[in-house]
């Protein structure tokens, strides 16, 4: 009886080890097929984005700088958004239900988004984005080779994984136009069109400040605080309501201020900052009651060098950089 107990009990846990074993590969192997987020992020050098209307975007790594599409600069901090919050976050909540499978697979081919992603210019991974969950609180997603669907999600975000991979070239867009230390900065030069006598051009000197035309009362801690205020100085977006001819309208008129900065380096920076009102052909804007407004107080068109296109601008980001002459003398308190 011992025998066959012992020939028993070594059936048993040789079952058992089988099972685990099959178990454990079958896990390993699902992990395998769901395993959409990058781990190591820092070796992405590429991103292609395509949806099926044909509008794609490449963001590509040269130099650690992020370029769009070619020869654009990249606005890095979507690109980190992309990498760090999406791709190295990207969730698998489970696959579809066979029932729903060829259904799913089926909308994809109409309506979803091709992401390819690359490292040393080998692609890891190759994937489609689809559409949303009906609950909104995931999205359908496909690998490249497999037969099934997964519903997945991004790490901490409740919500859909589409519209983080916008397949439209001008998102993705360097938004920066000013961004530079003090230090980096020789000369500023406000030209006010509105009214002449407020323009005025300041000079750095080590530490030393000068403004032309001289004004009475000028302050250095004024001077030196305007210096300050350049960095990280972002558009908006690119007033998508205008029509095209509305734009070029809008960029041939004289703008309001100009500012122009003189680098260390040589070089220069220079903005044209432009009312944004209800004059601007189709920009017809209106308060919550409906009626209209003469001017929006709280954003300005604009363009600058090295970018063709036109911006908007929040009084938010650049309100302290739009000022005059007279701030810079003597201020009496109130």
């Amino acid at each position: 009886m011992k025998k066959y107990l012992w020939i028993l009990a070594a059936a048993v846990i040789g079952f058992g080890a089988y099972i685990f074993l099959k178990n454990s590969n079958s896990e390993a192997q699902l992990r395998d097929v769901t395993n959409f987020a990058i781990i190591d992020i820092e070796t992405v050098d590429q991103i292609k984005m395509k949806n099926r209307q044909g509008d794609e975007v490449i963001l590509k790594k040269i130099d650690n700088k992020w370029y769009v599409n070619g020869d654009q600069l990249a606005f890095e901090p979507k690109v980190n958004q992309l990498l760090n919050k999406t791709l190295a976050k990207i969730r698998i909540k489970g696959p579809v239900q066979k029932s729903a499978r060829e259904n799913v697979i089926r909308s994809m081919v109409g309506d979803s988004k091709h992401i390819v992603i690359y490292s040393d210019n080998e692609v890891v991974r190759d994937y489609y984005v689809g559409r949303a969950v009906q609950n909104q609180k995931g999205s359908y997603i496909h690998l490249k080779g497999s037969d099934v669907p997964y519903i997945a999600h991004i790490l901490g975000l409740i919500g859909v994984i589409g519209p983080q991979f916008s397949c439209k070239s001008e998102d993705w867009l360097n938004r920066t136009i000013f961004d530079y230390a003090p230090e980096e900065i020789t000369q500023i030069e406000v030209e006010n069109n509105e009214i002449p006598t407020e323009s005025f051009v300041l000079n750095r000197e080590d530490s030393m400040f000068q403004i032309s035309p001289p004004t009475a009362g000028f302050t250095q801690s004024a001077a030196r605080s305007y210096f300050s205020l350049f960095k990280f100085k972002n558009f908006e977006g690119f007033a998508p309501y205008l029509k095209q001819s509305s734009k070029d309208s809008i960029k041939q008129t004289k703008p309001f201020m100009r500012i122009t900065l003189n680098l260390k380096t040589g070089d220069q920076k220079s903005i044209n900052i432009y009312r944004k009102t209800s004059q601007d052909g189709d920009n017809t804007l209106t308060d919550k009651k409906g009626h209209t407004i003469v001017e929006d107080t709280e954003r300005y068109f604009a363009t600058f060098r090295g970018f063709d296109r036109l911006v908007t601008i929040q009084e938010y980001t650049f309100g302290k950089l739009i000022t005059k002459r007279s701030f810079f003398g003597m201020q009496v308190p109130i």
